[in-house]
């Protein structure tokens, strides 16, 4: 069964602003495009199958049904809700953020 995908407004922002700071405040053009090549990647597997990423490590997100989806080779992850036939990304963080916070649920 292939999911839909919902990328949330948020969620959307969250990666802008990954992709800014990626390209302007790091100037790492490279990094920006291997963010979106695994960010791309990611979202395919959620359509596929969401279940195969862990439940989140956090315990608040993970009471709220959060799962989250980290990218192989750089510090992100993608946290994401499961419905009946719909996956809903609601953020796209760094590993070293604090996430928690800035999600809403």
């Amino acid at each position: 069964m292939a999911y839909n995908l919902v990328i949330t407004d948020r969620a959307e922002d969250l990666v802008d602003n990954c992709l800014l700071y990626l390209v302007k405040s790091l100037n790492n053009m490279q990094a920006a495009q291997h963010f979106l090549s695994d960010i791309e990647t990611v979202y395919e597997r959620l359509r596929d199958n969401p279940y195969q990423y862990a439940d989140s490590k956090d315990e608040y997100l993970r009471g709220k049904g959060c799962k989250e989806a980290i990218f192989p080779e750089m510090n992100y992850k993608v946290i994401y809700k499961v419905g009946k036939e719909t996956v809903y990304v609601v953020g796209v963080y760094n590993d070293l953020e604090n996430h928690t916070a800035k999600i809403i649920i």
